[in-house]
């Protein structure tokens, strides 16, 4: 990954309660997977019960991105970890729903809807 990739994505952590709230800004595709994808897996590996991967601020998400993504989600169903995603801009629906990935997720509006719906 050269310098410039890293200018196209930003990942922060947090925690919030329980979760790991993993917030991705920019662009998820082939240039930047690596990046995301080792802030997702350290995520899933923390030891968290859930994991929400905010998708709010995605500017663009390709297929490696989707890929990504599946690759946390089955990280986390074999770890017992839940994972969520969050994204309500068609930047990031409608990839999913063009690639018929929708029912794959659990998708909310914001990351406090997420968090809400772990303790129902």
């Amino acid at each position: 990954m050269s310098v410039e990739d890293f200018d196209l994505i930003t990942v922060r952590t947090e925690s919030a309660g329980d979760a790991v709230v993993v917030h991705v800004s920019g662009e998820l595709d082939l240039s930047t997977a690596d990046v995301a994808e080792a802030e997702l897996g350290q995520a899933v590996g923390s030891g968290a019960p859930a994991v929400i991967v905010d998708l709010h601020r995605v500017s663009f998400l390709g297929s490696t991105g989707l890929r990504v993504l599946l690759t946390a989600r089955d990280r986390a169903n074999d770890s017992g970890v839940d994972l969520r995603l969050v994204g309500d801009r068609r930047v990031v629906l409608r990839p999913l729903q063009v690639s018929g990935l929708m029912p794959a997720f659990q998708v909310h509006a914001t990351v406090p809807d997420a968090i809400a719906a772990l303790t129902v």
